[in-house]
């Protein structure tokens, strides 16, 4: 998505609801592959019962913040605060002056209500939670040409693995690690790259564009198979 819009990903900024497996994911791939800086990340503290957003401007670091997470997907917020994270409202993230919002929690984050806090510096909002924008913010998105990486391609790497397990299951043969990442990185870059090719030629918003392209393929299946 940044290659596409002409962003060097080097130096750019993020800011991740949530700090589950998904987000913590995203924060160490867009650190550590894309040389990028993440400086919020959200989570649900099951002691307070309430949600605080972690931010360090300088970046945060997502290895040291797993190592103060509970099983549960709490982060310690004393051990945070003691190496220098700033504790804010869970909210927080939406309003960051970053590059890429990365949603990767729970349904319905982004709402009607909150969708006119989204900062105008931001170029990229990537899906990483289900449905985590109600129609009527992504409605608000459409019309400020934000580039939405639409959920059920955003975060379809999961289910993906899950079907290379059941290939590998069918085989009783067995792929190393760096095999099945090469794997996903290939499937996943060609699912990207059909959804913004119908998205440029067709005039699509990216989110039209990737039901277009699931239910072309999903009618083409049905066509060979002589279901219709």
């Amino acid at each position: 998505a940044m290659k596409h819009l002409g962003i060097s990903p080097a130096g750019k900024t993020a800011a991740i609801q949530g700090f589950g497996n998904v987000a913590q994911y995203a924060a160490l791939t867009f650190i550590e592959m894309l040389g990028g800086r993440v400086i919020s990340v959200s989570c649900w503290d099951r002691h307070d019962k309430t949600a605080y957003t972690y931010t360090r401007e300088d970046g945060i670091d997502p290895r040291f913040l797993q190592s103060i997470t509970d099983q549960y997907g709490t982060i310690d917020r004393e051990q945070a605060e003691a190496a220098n994270y700033v504790i804010e409202p869970g909210d927080a993230w939406l309003q960051k002056d970053v590059d890429v919002l990365i949603p990767a929690a729970v349904e319905g984050a982004i709402t009607g209500e909150n969708v006119h806090q989204i900062s105008s510096h931001v170029k990229i909002l990537a899906e990483g939670a289900n449905g985590p924008t109600t129609l009527e913010a992504d409605r608000e998105l459409q019309k400020r040409k934000l580039f939405v990486i639409p959920d059920f391609l955003c975060n379809a790497g999961g289910v993906t693995c899950s079907y290379f397990e059941q290939v590998q299951s069918d085989m009783n043969y067995y792929w190393e690690e760096e095999e099945v990442l090469s794997k996903l990185d290939q499937k996943m870059t060609n699912a990207f790259r059909a959804v913004l090719a119908t998205s440029l030629e067709r005039k699509l918003y990216m989110r039209d564009a990737a039901y277009w392209v699931a239910i072309a393929r999903v009618e083409r299946a049905m066509r060979l198979r002589g279901w219709v």
